[in-house]
C-alpha cells in the first residue's frame, strides 16, 4: 500500500469512523476502545505496513479487552 494514502487516511479518522469500520468487520468495540485505537493508528501511522503488522498488534495487545484484541487480529490476518 501507498504510505502516503495510509497517513492521509489515518489523520482523517475519526471515532465515528472506527466504529463503523469495526460493525462493517464484525469486530465489537465500544467508544473508548474506539479512542485508544484511534489514538493508537495516529501515533503509529508512520509505522504502519503489512511487515510491521505483527510488531504493532503486540504493542497493542495491551490496550484492548482480549476478545476485541483477539477479534481484530483475526480480521487483520484475512486481509494483510
Amino acid at each position: 500500500m501507498n504510505q502516503n494514502l495510509i497517513v492521509y487516511y489515518i489523520n482523517q479518522l475519526t471515532l465515528d469512523d472506527a466504529k463503523r469500520l469495526a460493525k462493517q468487520y464484525n469486530v465489537q468495540i465500544d467508544d473508548n476502545e474506539a479512542r485508544v485505537i484511534v489514538n493508537f493508528l495516529k501515533k503509529n501511522k508512520n509505522r504502519i505496513s503489512k511487515e510491521n503488522k505483527n510488531v504493532l498488534l503486540k504493542e497493542a495487545r495491551p490496550l484492548l479487552k482480549k476478545s476485541t484484541y483477539d477479534t481484530l487480529v483475526l480480521t487483520i490476518n484475512k486481509f494483510l
